[in-house]
């Protein structure tokens, strides 16, 4: 049996073609792609649409059988083809408290310059955790002991946070879920049950102490949170 070459290539990019357009009118594409590449979802929903239109009209028109398929061009769009078969089978493409406790806290944020938030009841996981390294940071963005924050984020585990407390999480993004890395905040659960690491979202409100090296929350209010629409922060490099 042979197939077209020309109707193979047709049907790879006419599949590319209707995920990119279902995640465009699901307006899903937040769980897989960055605020400042989401563009892409749109543009190739339309970009490669018209490319089917036109290309598929072309064999129309010819209504020649065309050369077979080779098994060069056979791997080639097997390659193509297979990044969207992980992310099909992929049940929810958020990441999760799994996703962050095997990526670890990262290093790719000890790079980021954030921008001061405009203010302290603005501040960010990112915030904070390079306010624990930069004294001038922490002065500007008026982050301190004290400080009454409120921070939406997955409970996850982590050896590297102060003794009694858990991690309070969200993923940052450059590009795409692909890079994507977790920066946590401790949380003092003060005298609340703390949570198993999970994929529930938590709403933690609490004043920050410091502890060592690190920034705590020591809670005031924990609760059940729903998962935001955008649940991927960006840096800002």
């Amino acid at each position: 049996m042979t197939v077209n070459a020309r109707l193979a290539r047709l049907v790879v990019v006419a599949i590319w073609a209707v995920f990119f357009a279902v995640l465009w009118l699901s307006n899903s594409s937040a769980h897989y792609l960055g605020p400042r590449t989401q563009w892409v979802v749109p543009f190739g929903a339309v970009a490669l649409g018209l490319t089917v239109v036109l290309y598929g009209s072309s064999l129309v028109r010819t209504r020649q059988p065309g050369r077979p398929l080779t098994l060069r061009e056979t791997a080639g769009l097997v390659a193509l083809a297979l990044p969207l078969l992980v992310v099909l089978l992929v049940p929810n493409g958020a990441l999760g408290s799994f996703a962050a406790s095997r990526k670890g806290a990262g290093t790719l944020f000890l790079h980021a310059s954030p921008p001061v938030p405009s203010s302290p009841a603005e501040v960010s996981f990112l915030d904070i955790r390079i306010a624990e390294g930069d004294r001038g940071f922490a002065a500007d963005a008026g982050i301190h002991d004290g400080l009454r924050v409120r921070l939406l984020g997955i409970p996850t585990h982590s050896k590297e946070v102060p003794a009694g407390t858990f991690e309070l999480a969200r993923f940052y993004i450059a590009c795409c879920v692909a890079d994507a890395q977790p920066v946590g905040v401790p949380v003092d659960p003060a005298g609340h049950q703390s949570p198993s690491a999970s994929d529930d979202w938590l709403e933690v409100t609490g004043t920050l102490v410091k502890r060592g090296r690190r920034y705590v929350v020591q809670a005031d209010r924990i609760r059940p949170a729903r998962r935001p629409s955008q649940p991927y922060l960006t840096f800002q490099t």
